[in-house]
């Protein structure tokens, strides 16, 4: 009944928990104030109840999605065979989504997760983006839809990086990279900046305050414009519909 392939289960982690990670921020940046009413320092709530709520709710999203998705074919991974293992890997980014807010720590090592799973999506995609760019090649809905799943992948790997970075100047007692929040409105502000920036939009109402964090912030716009032009031109080439 619990029979998992340790291969499918690595596979779908390396594929698809960023992009969890990403809609777990997503569900937590929409009711901020939850963080409010509990005192975290020593209440079971922030440990355990919020992490189990976010990380089934998440599950039970991904598989819904994934499902439906498939079915309209804009994904290539339809994982009915697999359900066990995608739910596990959209618990776990649920869960640990929360954690990512209680301290210092907990922030790096989550960071240093999502960045390696960011590597090898980048390995993947480049290896992809070779066939999708040959002449007469044509993208599909599905193509797209893995497109746009790596523009998620950058995204949150963008965020975790600010959010180390000042979390690391917050640690050493210096000037705050960016003007972010406090506590848990801290992953809402570096999700939010980081959201803004990589589309181009740029309000202006947080901006990078230290060398370093500037240097970040240019680096998250170059790509950004990389790959929405790249998309741009997928699209202007023509969307092939069907699988023939």
């Amino acid at each position: 009944m619990f029979n998992i392939s340790a291969t499918r289960l690595k596979n779908i982690f390396i594929r698809d928990f960023n992009l969890c990670f990403f809609a777990s921020l997503c569900l937590l940046s929409l009711h901020p104030q939850i963080f409010k009413k509990f005192n975290f320092a020593s209440d079971i709530m922030l440990y355990w109840i919020l992490p189990l709520l976010s990380g089934v709710f998440i599950g039970l999203l991904f598989l819904f999605l994934n499902r439906n998705l498939a079915k309209l074919k804009y994904t290539k991974r339809y994982y009915n065979d697999d359900k066990k293992c995608l739910f596990l890997v959209a618990f776990a980014s649920g869960f640990t989504a929360v954690y990512i807010s209680v301290g210092p720590l907990y922030t790096y090592i989550i960071s240093a997760v999502i960045i390696c799973l960011a590597v090898l999506n980048i390995k993947n995609f480049i290896a992809e983006l070779k066939n999708i760019l040959a002449p007469e090649t044509y993208a599909t809905p599905a193509t797209l839809g893995d497109f746009f799943s790596f523009f998620i992948n950058l995204i949150i790997t963008f965020t975790v990086i600010n959010l180390s970075i000042n979390s690391l100047h917050i640690y050493n007692n210096v000037p705050q990279a960016f003007a972010f929040g406090e506590g848990p409105s801290h992953v809402i502000d570096a999700f939010y900046f980081t959201v803004i920036t990589m589309t181009t939009v740029g309000y202006g109402d947080i901006t990078p305050q230290t060398v370093i964090a500037r240097v970040i912030v240019s680096f998250e716009c170059l790509t950004s414009y990389l790959l929405l032009g790249l998309m741009i031109g997928l699209v202007t080439r023509g969307i092939r519909f069907d699988d023939k």
